[in-house]
């Protein structure tokens, strides 16, 4: 999954806030933008469920789970189907990961690094599905070109990420639009492109992600129903609770 970690956060980084911004777009610095983004996206809590087709080699294998977050540092995934998977899931506590299999009875701890792991072999790692955000990992510089605002992310000399940059294209409404991927050479690894948008509490959201990596490997994800700024019981973020796999 390492080969495309960290996806959502070219969307947390162009999914910029809508509404409520004091200062004009024109104002903002690319610091400023990321701030706004990690509201948005991110927010206070998040729940929704997500549906994937990681295609591979010609080969579709899809998925459906379910996710709560809470500020960044309290999510949990519990896979939907197909049925093999059911009831598994992860659980992330702070700088605590646990993983959770029926066959195995019992949850394991994870390193803290598996949070940026694929999860397919092709597609989101756990943190993108939990809208975690890394952007305090990236400097970051913005530039208009025409109505669309550019984002380029680069990342700070200790952060442990895979990318040379992110190249990030936002509408004039905030709505990001598609993220570029480039290797440390500034060759392009993946495209992501966004559609689909809904408007939620003055937040505007794609709830399609389509991933075209260069060797033709595609991943299509949908967010069906997003839910922010909910209540989410403290019980949710148990190892129990992961254990109960329901």
């Amino acid at each position: 999954m390492k080969n495309l970690t960290r996806y959502t956060i070219a969307v947390i980084a162009a999914a910029v806030l809508a509404c409520g911004v004091a200062a004009s777009a024109q104002d903002l610095t690319a610091f400023q933008v990321m701030d706004r983004v990690r509201d948005n996206w991110q927010g206070e809590a998040f729940h929704g469920t997500v549906t994937l087709d990681v295609t591979q080699g010609g080969t579709t294998r899809s998925y459906r789970v379910e996710v709560w977050s809470q500020g960044e540092g309290l999510g949990l995934i519990r896979f939907l189907a197909p049925e093999a998977d059911a009831g598994s899931g992860y659980l992330m506590l702070d700088e605590e990961l646990w993983y959770y299999a029926p066959a195995a009875g019992k949850a394991v701890s994870l390193p803290a690094m598996a949070l940026g792991d694929s999860l397919f072999g092709s597609g989101p790692a756990i943190e993108d599905l939990l809208h975690g955000t890394l952007s305090d990992k990236y400097t970051a510089t913005m530039v208009r070109d025409g109505t669309d605002y550019v984002l380029t992310l680069t990342p700070l000399p200790e952060a442990p990420v895979v990318y040379g940059s992110l190249v990030v294209r936002v509408r004039e409404d905030f709505a990001p639009v598609s993220i570029v991927y480039n290797d440390q050479r500034g060759a392009v690894l993946r495209t992501a492109r966004f559609s689909e948008y809904v408007t939620q509490d003055g937040r505007v959201l794609p709830t399609l992600i389509e991933v075209e990596e260069t060797n033709g490997d595609r991943t299509v994800e949908r967010l069906v129903d997003p839910e922010f700024g909910i209540a989410i019981p403290a019980s949710v973020f148990t190892v129990e609770n992961l254990e109960a796999g329901q």
